[in-house]
């Protein structure tokens, strides 16, 4: 019986995290919460189409990254996804708000 395989992480560039500092610095506490909690189960989403050979959600954008629009969120993410690594990189995080 072969053991499952580990699960996907997240990691955000300097500037995505940078955002969520300010929205959390900024008194947007719910506001930031609610983008982590969304990130985080991207990771899962995105990593279980990876594992399965499937499309990946968001908008893919011709240069590896894929937008993602956050639903009743002023917010746009943008990733990628490093298979081997078993990894979702945020590389932008654009907060309309």
């Amino acid at each position: 019986m072969s053991s499952p395989a580990p699960g996907w992480s997240v990691s955000l560039t300097r500037e995505a995290a940078g955002v969520l500092e300010t929205m959390r610095a900024g008194g947007d506490h719910e506001l930031h919460d609610q983008l982590v909690r969304f990130v985080r189960a991207l990771a899962l989403e995105a990593g279980a189409a990876a594992d399965a050979d499937k499309p990946l959600p968001g908008l893919p954008m011709g240069d590896g990254r894929h937008n993602v629009d956050v639903p009743r969120l002023p917010v746009l993410i943008s990733y990628i996804v490093h298979p081997a690594l078993r990894e979702l990189r945020v590389t932008d995080l654009l907060w309309l708000g």
